[in-house]
């Protein structure tokens, strides 16, 4: 699976997407499946949001097998601004998660970031 999502992450990248964040985790009851967690610079915007989680969502048909599509709990379309991906943003690239952490009043209990900026770019919640 994450070998699959960093071909994704490539995609992304040739398509110009920003990627702030990519992450998958395995998290809180939902243990057993992931869940996406997705973010850039220039999702303030709902409308913006919306059309990239179905560009992210169609590149996660193209890419991944029925029984890997059913691994896969949620999907999330985050601004930069949001506690969660904030949280996560303190991880650097390639860091897993191999014991259960606890993270924005979430636990991951198991994970991959797969990209995260520099976190001199997240912008500060008031």
């Amino acid at each position: 699976m994450v070998e699959k999502i960093k071909t994704i992450l490539k995609e992304l990248k040739k398509a110009n997407k920003p990627v702030s964040l990519l992450a998958i985790l395995k998290m809180d009851d939902v243990t057993d499946r992931w869940s996406v967690v997705y973010s850039a610079s220039d999702l303030q915007d709902a409308k913006k949001r919306n059309a990239m989680f179905r560009h992210l969502v169609d590149l996660l048909i193209k890419y991944l097998s029925k029984a890997e599509l059913q691994e896969i709990a949620r999907v999330g379309v985050f601004p930069l601004d949001n506690h969660l991906v904030q949280n996560l943003m303190k991880y650097k690239k390639g860091y897993s998660f191999q014991e259960p952490t606890p993270i924005n009043g979430n636990v991951v209990h198991e994970g991959h970031i797969l990209e995260s900026s520099d976190t001199e770019k997240i912008p500060q919640l008031l």
